[in-house]
């Protein structure tokens, strides 16, 4: 039994059931709701999110992994609400995403790593939710500025235990970037879930993230491009065939509310981009590839709890 933080409390590892490892509730852009408080209707959003868990929870989904990054408008109140009226167990997190890091710029490093250790050992602001997964991103490539918020995603991870998952540009090939500062702050990056893996067309690019010790995050399921969800079904099918089962997760990075987008944009043109999607119709394409149930069952759910039960400072 490994006991970890949740939006609601702490939660037994035993517990975490079928788990989508890189989700989102609520992704906005902070700014507009400072100057625009009134942009945003927080009880319909509620409502709409309250929904989606619960149709993904009758889908089979048990937990859920939100990776919303501080400046992308993460939540920590909204996030626990959401989870306390739908019944879906979901993780919080900290770190930042992959623009310039405005407030830190010009403060020192541990200025950041203190942020991010405070979040998990403490608590997000006054807000008593607790983090227990650091999000770092890079993209399009990696920059100076970039890496110092990888290499204190490292050091917050390694005083902490909790673990990184992260989001990669696999067309330049930036999730081995993110290994190599990784590695050089001294991580196990058996701890590490290397994200949008399913992006890539590359196998052998794939096979080094996981042969460098990380997991692949094939976790853009259900958005059409640069890959369909046959192709992506197709690579994850390759990737069990060689072995790989026990070092991939699956999850769809989807949102119950996203403000990139007009109302209903996403719905109309991205109609398979939701929570449900690969309980049901991933998962069959898998078994139809020759995936078996047993190796589902590792992808969603011994996976998941591996990684959060690795939870001590090392």
């Amino acid at each position: 039994m490994v006991i970890i933080q949740s939006a609601t409390g702490p939660l037994d590892t035993a517990s975490l059931g079928f788990t989508l490892m890189h989700e989102h509730i609520m992704v906005r852009w902070p700014p507009m709701y400072v100057a625009y408080p009134e942009l945003f209707e927080r009880s319909r959003r509620m409502a709409q999110a309250v929904d989606r868990l619960k149709e993904a929870m009758a889908a089979g989904v048990k937990t859920m992994v939100d990776l919303t990054p501080i400046d992308l408008g993460r939540d920590p109140l909204f996030i626990a609400e959401a989870s306390r009226r739908s019944g879906m167990q979901v993780i919080v997190p900290t770190g930042l995403y992959y623009q310039r890091p405005f407030y830190f710029l010009g403060r020192p490093d541990e200025d950041m790593t203190a942020l991010f250790v405070r979040d998990i050992t403490t608590g997000i602001g006054e807000t008593g939710v607790r983090a227990n997964v650091i999000k770092c991103a890079t993209e399009p490539s990696m920059d100076a500025i970039n890496e110092r918020v990888l290499r204190n995603s490292a050091r917050a991870h390694r005083a902490t235990g909790v673990p990184i998952c992260t989001h990669t540009f696999p067309a330049n090939r930036t999730g081995l970037d993110q290994q190599r500062v990784f590695k050089e702050e001294g991580c196990d990056l058996g701890r590490i879930v290397i994200g949008h893996s399913d992006d890539s067309d590359d196998i052998t690019y794939l096979e080094q993230i996981i042969q460098n010790g990380s997991y692949c995050g094939m976790d853009r399921i259900g958005i059409q491009r640069p890959r369909t969800d046959d192709q992506r079904a197709d690579m994850v099918a390759a990737l069990v065939a060689k072995g790989y089962a026990s070092r991939i997760t699956l999850s769809h990075d989807a949102s119950c509310h996203i403000d990139f987008f007009p109302e209903g944009f996403a719905e109309e043109r991205m109609p398979d981009w939701h929570h449900r999607h690969i309980s049901l119709d991933i998962i069959p394409k898998l078994l139809q590839r020759g995936v078996s149930q047993a190796d589902v069952d590792q992808m969603t759910i011994h996976n998941p709890r591996r990684i959060f039960e690795m939870n001590e400072p090392y």
